[in-house]
């Protein structure tokens, strides 16, 4: 190879190089345009997902809630939900006759895998417990109840089950 040639491939390297690096690390009008229009779109999808996570959450709350929701339903919108069966079951039934249900009045996001949930649970339609703070919490890509919101819950009523104890 002749040491022009390779002089003429070191420069066409050393050009693009030059090129690239302005590219890259000089800002122009256009950049500036392209990434604040990035930036929105970001924005856009995060604001996107979170309220479809809302729409979740709400949906999960409200069915675990619910008078006719079965038990296997609830142990699978409950953090750890095999855990409480037991206690699930002889609350649920004992409020059965009340027809529980759930008002989310909602949900702030604490991070992308956990939100608060301010709601109100409702007996024969009328609220019984106002402006409750629980938990959401998104496991295996579904958002659930918390273990430590039922066991707050159940604490209300006074009768906290042992599997409650070692949680907060």
């Amino acid at each position: 190879m002749s040491k022009k040639l390779v002089w003429t491939t070191v420069s066409i390297i050393v050009v693009v190089v030059a090129v690239v690096l302005l590219v890259v690390f000089v800002p122009s009008s256009n950049n500036k345009s392209k990434n604040s229009n990035t930036a929105t779109v970001k924005l856009s999808l995060n604001s996107a997902q979170k309220a479809s996570d809302t729409k979740e959450i709400k949906a999960n709350f409200t069915t675990f809630f619910a008078k006719n929701t079965s038990l296997n339903e609830r142990e699978m919108l409950l953090q750890s939900g095999t855990k409480f069966a037991q206690p699930m079951q002889s609350e649920f039934q004992q409020l059965g006759t009340q027809n529980p249900s759930i008002s989310i009045n909602s949900v702030v996001f604490k991070t992308n895998t956990s939100a608060d949930v301010n709601y109100t649970i409702n007996l024969d339609g009328q609220p019984v417990l106002k402006n409750q703070t629980g938990e959401a919490l998104l496991i295996n890509n579904t958002w659930k109840v918390s273990d430590s919101t039922l066991c707050q819950l159940f604490s209300l009523g006074g009768k906290t089950p042992s599997v409650c104890n070692n949680i907060h």
